[in-house]
């Protein structure tokens, strides 16, 4: 069982200087180069969620600093600041609370680092974009119990203000809807029978609200009405059925060096995604009794070749190209609601956004 390693100086040091590094880039298939307009603020999400983590137990930030520094798109704080100054857009007497939107956008981060600490432990995952992940570092009782930090973190982080009530509903709302997919989805694997409701039931579950939810905490910062509030959670929805899917067809189509993990990796844990549910659906009764076969090999563990002959078979049936039109439906659906806001450049970078989550290589 691995032990509690300290954070090593410059460990230490990186942190510090997060704060004052561009998130802009030259990488056009990077999220972040669209997200320059909301720099300043990103950067004090970063400061946020380094001072929020700064633990006095010693090994509770160690760990949340280990993932901290793993990096990520940062998708769901920007998705807060970009959809609260949207709705403020709107309104000519309005003072911006930047502040409260900070500490929203730092806490939808804080949740989102609590999940990927306990699916590194549930998945046995040993690196999550090329770093070794925070389990295989400390060990899994540690990495669990400061992942049920963060979540308690990030639920404090609000509660502290008494005019985030609603916030704090969204999140906590949002967080119960995730468990329960997580359950969901552990309970479904490798069930090649599940119908196509119960997998959009697990997506939504999982990402699809999360991002709503983000986008409604922003807009209701934003100072949106009811109307702009329900169609940028809409937004925040269509959005997240797009990213799950688009992540879906990265792990069979996906580059490893980009993606940070092995092809494979949803299939090998036994997940029956959207590419797969098509194939199967286009599939004879040959074809799929092979399909099982190579999902459930006799020896318990699939093989690269296994990988790739699943792979081939769904790219013959066309289950890659269907769900890549789901997805594209979806992201067009999730534009359509903006356009009950005025072109401005904040909504312009929602909808860039949106278009970039299903042409995303990583």
């Amino acid at each position: 069982m691995p032990t509690s390693v300290p954070l090593k100086p410059e460990m230490e040091i990186e942190r510090n200087e997060m704060t004052s590094r561009t998130l802009t880039s030259d990488n056009t298939s990077s999220p972040v180069s669209l997200l320059g307009l909301i720099e300043g603020e990103l950067q004090k999400v970063e400061a946020r969620l380094i001072a929020e983590t700064r633990s006095d137990v010693g090994a509770v930030r160690d760990i949340s600093g280990h993932t901290l520094l793993s990096g990520g798109k940062r998708l769901r704080p920007a998705l807060a600041i970009l959809c609260a100054r949207t709705a403020a857009a709107q309104r000519t007497s309005f003072v911006y609370p930047e502040d409260r939107v900070i500490a929203a956008a730092a806490a939808a981060e804080m949740i989102h680092m609590a999940t990927l600490m306990h699916d590194d432990v549930v998945d046995e995952a040993p690196e999550r974009r090329g770093r070794p992940t925070a389990s295989a570092v400390y060990g899994n009782s540690i990495t669990i119990l400061t992942g049920d930090y963060l979540l308690a973190k990030s639920i404090s982080l609000l509660a502290h203000n008494d005019e985030n009530l609603h916030v704090v509903r969204v999140f906590s709302d949002v967080t119960v809807t995730m468990a329960e997919g997580e359950v969901l989805q552990d309970v479904i694997a490798h069930n090649l029978d599940i119908p196509l409701e119960t997998y959009e039931e697990v997506i939504e579950r999982k990402t699809a609200r999360f991002l709503a939810g983000c986008c409604e905490t922003g807009a209701m910062l934003g100072g949106a009405d009811a109307a702009e509030a329900a169609a940028l959670r809409a937004y925040g929805h269509h959005l997240g059925n797009a990213f799950q899917i688009a992540d879906d067809l990265l792990d069979f189509l996906g580059n490893p060096k980009k993606t940070g993990k092995s092809l494979g990796t949803d299939l090998r844990d036994g997940r029956v995604t959207l590419p797969l549910i098509h194939a199967l659906a286009q599939a004879d009764s040959e074809t799929r009794e092979s399909l099982r076969v190579r999902l459930a090999p006799p020896g318990g563990a699939m093989t690269d070749a296994d990988i790739a002959a699943i792979t081939a078979t769904i790219q013959r049936l066309g289950g890659f190209e269907a769900a890549q039109k789901v997805a594209e439906e979806r992201t067009e659906r999730a534009i359509k609601e903006l356009r009950r806001f005025p072109a401005s450049p904040h909504r312009d970078a929602l909808e860039r956004l949106a278009r970039f989550v299903v042409a995303r290589d990583r």
